[in-house]
This record gives C-alpha cells, structure tokens and sequence, in this order.
C-alpha cells in the first residue's frame, strides 16, 4: 500500500490517495497524473503509450526506459509474477507515475530501471531488496503463491536491513592536507592565469571560494541566477539558488520556480569583484536556457551544451587537478565536488554557527547525514593548525619562546601557578573565559595561563589528548541534541548552545596544538 499524491487547482493544493493494487481505477489515476505532467511540460512524450518517456527539471532531461524482453519475461518471471509481459509493464508505468513528485527524476530513473529488472530474474534467484520493489510486488493483480513467498523473504530480509543500518560506520573525508594544497594551488594558479585560462576554470575558482564558506550543494551553485550580484547598505550581495526539498516528504515540481527558494548572502569585495568581472567579460557569449550565472561554452563537441552542468564542472576540476596539480585521479589525493560543502559545514560549526547553520543541521532527515559533517572535526583542527603554524614558519614569523620554569609574576592557585596579569590585579576577566568540561567557569586545566606545580610547565594546558578527547564528546553531544530536536522534544536554542560549547573545546585543541607546535 502506498500514499500517491498530485497536484490540484495549478497546484494550490494536494490531492492524496491511497493504492492497494494495481487495477483499472489505478490505471485511470496514473493516466491522469501523465496527461498533469505532460500538460506542464515536465513529461515531453504525448502518448502514455510510448516505451520510452522523457521528462524535465529545466536543469537536466532525463528518459526512463519500459520495454523488455518479453521472450525472456515469459521464460523467467511471467509464473511468479503472475501477469502477462503487458501487464507487467503498464503496471511498471503506474508505479513510476504514482511516486512522480516524491522521487527526483534521477530516482524515478533507477526506480524504473530496477522495476524492469524483475522481468529477467526467476523467484530462485537473489532479488535486490528495497522499498519500492516490495510495494510493487504487492499491488501488483492476480497473486501467486511463488510471489507470496518471495514478498514474505523480502519483508524478512527488510527488518535485518533497518537493523544494521545503525552499525554502519561513517565515511571519513581523504586527507585534509589535499585540501590545502589545493587551495594553494589554486591560489597561486590564479594569480599568473592568462585571460583565456581565467574564463575557462572561473566556475571552478568560484565553486571553491565560494562552498568552502556557504555550504552549498552543487546543484545549488550551477543554479546561481545570471543576475546574481546587488548592493544593500554598503555590501556586496550574491543571490543564490537554495532547495526546497531538504529533508524529505517534499512535493517536486520539477521546475525551479517551484523547488528552489532565492537566498542573498554577504559576500566579500573581492569575489563580488571576480563575479562581476566574469559577468562583463562573458556579456556577448550565448547564455544558458536558464539564465545561469555560467555561460556553457565549448567543450570540442559537435553540439554546444544548453547550460553549464554538473558533468561540466566535474570535468574542470579533474582537468584542474590532473594538468595543472599533477594528481592521480583514481588516487586518494583526488577531491570532488561535494567535499566543500562537508568542509563548509565543519568551518562553520567550530566557528560557534548560526540560526542558518542551526536550519541545515536539524533539516536532515537522518541522524548519520548529519553526524557526517562532525565526524571529522578533530582531524581538521589538527590539519588547519598544522597548515597554519607551516606557513608562518615559512615567512619566518618569529615564534613565541615557551617558558618551561615558573615566572616570578605569577600567583599561587590550586594545583599550580597563574601567569595571568589581570588575575595577578585582581581581575577574573581571563578566568571567565576559560571552563571546564562540565562547564564550569574558570577551570584552571583549560587555561594557557596554568603552569602545572609539579613540573613548572604547562602542561594541563597542552593535553592535546585530553583537548581532542572533549571536542568529539561535545560532537556527541551535538548530535544528540539534533535528534531530539528532530523528536520535536528540543529546539534551536539548544543547537546554539551545543555549537557553542564545540566551538570553545575547538579553539582550545587548536591553541593547544600550536603551542605545542611553538615548542618543537
């Protein structure tokens, strides 16, 4: 049984209705739903009838394939199915109609293409086990014990899988240091880049730039407006293009209109600067269907493409990495595009976030989507701190030298000394700016100003295990937070908190990494 949900009144309301089998009261749903979508322009076939459909987003086109090999059909999967090879593809088209508006087009495509994949696989066989295939399996008319069988093992199978899936370890982004060393690379590129090369990598320039800081999805950035850059109070504005359809349960349209929302955000000089100069130099060419901000251009190909794609992009930043940084694209040091926004994420989280990023987190409809993003915090205030104290020692900056015995200006307090020059006035100002894991205020363990009594060095202080120990704990407890706050027994104020409390365990490890590294 499933919920099918279309559009009403030009989509002013939604119009539910529940299906249990596949019948002709269905049929003559799904047919309705066709001639819907077909009317706007997002299915371009005019018959029903077609083996083939295409279909539309404004962005993309995409074609979902029906036929199949009913010689094959007949000798496999006719007697278990249980319907005619006919039959079995009408009733395909139904099941692809009913989810049009759930599922992105990309989605309906694997959904159809695993729905005809039953044609050639007899009951004996491994039956890839999902969702959709099991609901189809179920509403589908004229029942056979053989398929009762296989739904019963299919349903089994299906429990087994909802409780594994918690066991699943998170994927961990490669090494940062790639990262780096692309931006420097990229950096230096730009500088000595001639104007032909300029134009041609500027997507690519500004997918850097720009998600490393706005954690934006790719789509997203290919779908920044042409008119994109304005002026309010003084600052520079960039307008993107945001989805609607984060988090699940969302109706698609499959027109931007419809699925994206227009957000402005405050943008540097100097990139605004890039945007506006990229705008004036490609005012002659030939725009995108869209009205993108990318202009398609030339790719050696007999047919221009209509817009500058993902697949365009894609293909810029391996030329990037293989011609101009000499990477191995199959290896580990490869980067791809949805990196930045996992990056994007982790910056602005340790930064203490916002209302936005408070949005972004608690949007996610699985608690492992979010967890994803911090999952790898540590690992890049270590890398970050590294990057920070090469380069500084690169340009010769002179480093502090770290006194390893006990200072005459300093004050006797629990379990050592204090450095701290207010406190030594009678100020708690640095105290106040320091706590404990618990959260108490003016924990000694936690400042730079503690020497340790036993050793005369700071070494409480310069726990780098301890410090990376009490990020992850609070990137646990940020997770926790989300999820009763996804419960709706929580709300934003307490995300803001729990960011709050990651950001100053963050910068302690970083300052304790540095001071560290000041020592070596």
């Amino acid at each position: 049984m499933i919920t099918a949900r279309a559009d009403s009144n030009n989509g002013n309301y939604d119009r539910h209705f529940v299906v249990t089998c596949i019948d002709e009261e269905t049929t003559n749903q799904a047919k309705e739903i066709f001639d819907d979508y077909k009317n706007k322009g997002v299915i371009l076939n005019e018959s029903y009838d077609n083996d083939v459909w295409l279909l539309t987003n404004q962005v993309t086109r995409t074609s979902l394939f029906f036929k199949i090999d009913q010689l094959m059909y007949l000798r496999t999967a006719q007697r278990w199915l249980g319907c005619s090879s006919l039959s079995f593809v009408n009733c395909v088209k139904i099941y692809a109609l009913l989810q049009i508006g759930s599922l992105s087009l990309g989605s309906l495509q694997c959904l159809v293409k695993s729905l005809t994949g039953l044609a050639e696989i007899s009951a004996y066989e491994q039956i890839p086990v999902n969702v959709h295939t099991l609901e189809f399996l179920k509403m589908l008319p004229n029942s056979t014990e053989m398929r009762e069988l296989v739904i019963e093992n299919m349903e089994e199978q299906t429990l087994f899988s909802q409780h594994m899936k918690g066991l699943k370890l998170q994927r961990v982004l490669a090494s940062f240091e790639n990262y780096f060393k692309f931006n420097d690379c990229l950096e230096q590129f730009w500088t000595n880049a001639e104007e032909k090369e300029r134009l041609f990598y500027f997507p690519l320039f500004l997918w850097w730039k720009l998600t490393i800081i706005l954690p934006l999805r790719p789509t997203e950035f290919l779908l920044i407006p042409r008119n994109c850059l304005s002026r309010e109070n003084g600052d520079s504005i960039l307008t993107v293009r945001r989805t609607r359809l984060k988090g699940g349960n969302k109706h698609i349209r499959y027109n931007i209109a419809d699925d994206y929302r227009l957000m402005k955000y405050c943008i540097p000089e100097i990139l605004a600067a890039e945007i506006q100069a990229y705008i004036e130099t490609t005012s002659q060419m030939s725009v995108s269907e869209i009205d993108t901000l990318f202009v398609p251009g030339d790719r050696g190909k007999k047919a221009t493409p209509k817009l500058y794609s993902y697949l365009s992009l894609r293909a810029c930043l391996k030329k990037f990495q293989k011609e101009k940084m000499g990477v191995d694209l199959s290896g580990d040091e490869c980067i791809h595009l949805g990196d930045t926004r996992h990056l994007a994420m982790i910056s602005l989280i340790i930064s203490g976030g916002s209302p936005t990023i408070c949005k972004e987190l608690a949007g996610h409809e699985d608690i492992n989507i979010s967890s994803h993003y911090y999952a790898n915090i540590s690992r890049f205030i270590e890398c970050a701190t590294y990057e920070f104290s090469r380069k500084q020692r690169a340009h010769h900056v002179e480093m502090r030298e770290h006194r390893l015995m006990k200072s005459a200006n300093t004050v006797a307090v629990t379990g050592g000394r204090c450095d701290s020059e207010v406190y030594a006035s009678g100020s708690i100002r640095d105290c106040l700016q320091h706590m404990g894991s618990g959260g108490e205020l003016g924990e000694c363990a936690s400042c730079p100003h503690f020497i340790d009594d036993k050793t005369g060095r700071y070494l409480a202080f310069l726990n780098a295990d301890e410090k990376r120990k009490q990020v992850d704990e609070d990137c646990k407890y940020l997770m926790r937070v989300l999820e009763t706050v996804r419960k709706g027994t929580g709300c934003d104020e307490d995300i803001q908190s729990a960011l709050l409390k990651l950001q100053y365990s963050s910068t302690r490890y970083s300052q304790c990494l540095y001071r560290n590294m000041e020592e070596l």
